[in-house]
């Protein structure tokens, strides 16, 4: 992987972090601040370095703090991601090897929640998450729907452009 631990980074610093994300604005600044003194829990990762490899095993979820990145499918890039918003959220529910490659686009501050300290997160705070996280995949599966629409209104277009006329 491609991501390093961000060893020294001050509770104060982590729990203004945290806020920044859509996913964490509804927590109390009490379960913010327990979850910002997880080990492990902040990344960086360099322009260009893969954050997650495609067929990789491993199950947490990365959450973009500042940067952003491409997400490549089969050697085809087709989506980007920036702060706010997560990735490896397939892996960390199903437990399935990694649907997709996602590439840093600049240097980024992530974090890196395991199935392990997620199970620490207070439970109010994990169904929060767990909420923002369902939304997140539903909004990812209508952006793709459109996607798949929009590719088969271009494909019936050229069928018909393309039959010889009589």
């Amino acid at each position: 992987m491609g991501t390093q631990t961000i060893k020294k980074i001050s509770e104060l610093r982590a729990v203004e972090l945290l806020s920044r994300a859509a996913i964490f604005k509804s927590l109390t600044s009490e379960d913010k601040r327990r979850f910002a003194v997880t080990p492990n829990l902040f990344q960086h990762a360099k322009a260009g370095s893969n954050v997650i490899e495609q067929g990789d095993t491993d199950a947490c979820i990365y959450i973009v703090m500042a940067g952003a990145a491409k997400i490549i499918k089969d050697d085809v890039h087709v989506a980007d991601i920036e702060a706010g918003q997560f990735v490896g959220e397939v892996a960390f529910i199903t437990g399935e090897p990694r649907t997709a490659t996602v590439q840093a686009e600049s240097d980024m501050i992530l974090l890196r929640i395991t199935t392990g300290n997620f199970a620490n997160i207070p439970i109010r705070a994990r169904e929060i998450m767990k909420d923002k996280i369902i939304g997140g995949l539903e909004q990812r599966i209508a952006d793709m729907n459109e996607i798949i629409k929009k590719y088969r209104a271009q494909e019936n277009q050229k069928e018909t452009t393309e039959q010889p006329t009589e």
